[in-house]
Formats: structure tokens, sequence, C-alpha cells
């Protein structure tokens, strides 16, 4: 028993280790971040295709930064863990949430797009839907991330993602305060500076091996 115990906690350990490098924190704040410049591009007279283009490419990039981070700066100082069921477990739900995230932000962005441009019905109140249903996706999505991922930050990041949306279109709709870019960009730097500051203190945590000496690769509970 007391030998299954420690396990576990060696695994929860290890799992919450994933977190502790600061590119989860990076990747979503890039992503709020690509939100923002296609705000801006939707002011532009860029054709419609190309805005998309382009917010896709910003959302491909976030990806690289999360993936060349976790290859040429985790993966040298932490080696690399490979969980049993539990932690695939784990895995699976991240990726799921991933995605989700991925998907909602392109989907706001395109409701949001569309009826600024006056292509949704009219009788559809988009100055209250859009901001209320994004604040409820984003408050759900990564509290339920934080809870079972046991990544708190995410808690924080999910308060930011939420409000960023609602002071866009409601402080413009009911006290014409016309924050545009601000009520995106705002909460996307306090992401990724908080994502930047737990890099920076990995870095100082976790300085590079020995050459000598390469980083152990690390399994838990068994197969792999």
């Amino acid at each position: 028993m007391s030998r299954d115990i420690n396990l576990k906690e060696l695994e929860r350990k290890a799992w919450r280790s994933v977190f502790q490098d600061g590119l989860w924190d990076i990747y979503l704040g890039l992503l709020l971040m690509a939100l923002a410049i296609y705000g801006l591009l939707s002011k532009t007279k860029l054709p419609e295709a190309q805005q998309m283009v382009i917010y896709i490419g910003l959302m491909a990039l976030s990806m690289l930064v999360l993936w060349a981070g976790k290859r040429f700066i985790t993966l040298p100082r932490m080696g690399r863990v490979k969980f049993g069921p539990r932690g695939k477990t784990r895995r699976r739900k991240a990726a799921v949430l991933l995605a989700i995230s991925v998907l909602v932000g392109a989907l706001v962005s395109i409701v949001t797009s569309l009826g600024l441009k006056g292509n949704l019905s009219d009788g559809l109140p988009l100055h209250l839907v859009v901001p209320a249903a994004w604040a409820l996706n984003m408050l759900v999505l990564f509290s339920l991330g934080a809870y079972f991922l046991d990544y708190d930050r995410l808690y924080l990041i999910g308060v930011l993602y939420a409000l960023a949306v609602p002071l866009l279109i409601w402080l413009d709709e009911f006290a014409g305060i016309k924050l545009g870019f601000i009520a995106l960009a705002v909460p996307a730097g306090i992401i990724l500076i908080v994502g930047l500051v737990v890099l920076v203190r990995f870095l100082r945590d976790y300085p590079l091996p020995a050459e000598e000496t390469p980083p152990a690769e690390t399994a838990l509970y068994g197969n792999h």
C-alpha cells in the first residue's frame, strides 16, 4: 500500500512538471494574442479569406512555439517521462481540451466577424450572446482543465480569457468605450508575462546537464 501511494505521488509530481516550464502558459497567451491580431485585421481592407489564413497561421505558430520549447528547452533538461495508464488518460484530456480551446476561439472569431459585417440575422443579439457564451465557455473549459490536469495557473488564465471578449464588446455597447485590440492584447500579455516568468525560473532551476550525463528517460507505472 505504501509503495502504491509513493508511486501515485511520484507520478503526480512528474505530471505537474509538464507545466512547470511555463510553455503552456506562453502557448495560451499566444493564442489569445492571435485573436487580438485577427480583430485588428478585420478592420483592414484585407479580404476575409486572407484574414482567416493569417489567423490560422498565427495559431499554427503558437503550436510550433510550444513544440519547439518542449523539444529544445524542456526535454534536454528534464528528459522524457513516459506515463502509465493514469498519465496517458491525463494526456488524452489535455489533447481534448487543447482542441476545444482552438475550436472555441475560431468559432467565436468567425461569428463575431460575421456579425460585425452584418452577415447574421438582425434578430440575434450578438452584443449579448457572443460575450456571454465566450465567458461561460472559457470559465468552464479552463476550470475543468485546471482540475483534471492539476494545473492551477489555468484558473487565472481562464479568468483572463473570459474577460477579453466581454471587455471588447460590452464596454463598447453599453459605455461607448472602444478598447479594440487592447481588450484582448492586455489579458494575452499578462498570460505571456506569467509564462515567461515561470520559464525563466525553470531555466534557472534546471540548467542544462553536462554532456556526458544525458537526461534520463523515466518510466512510471510499468508498460510504455
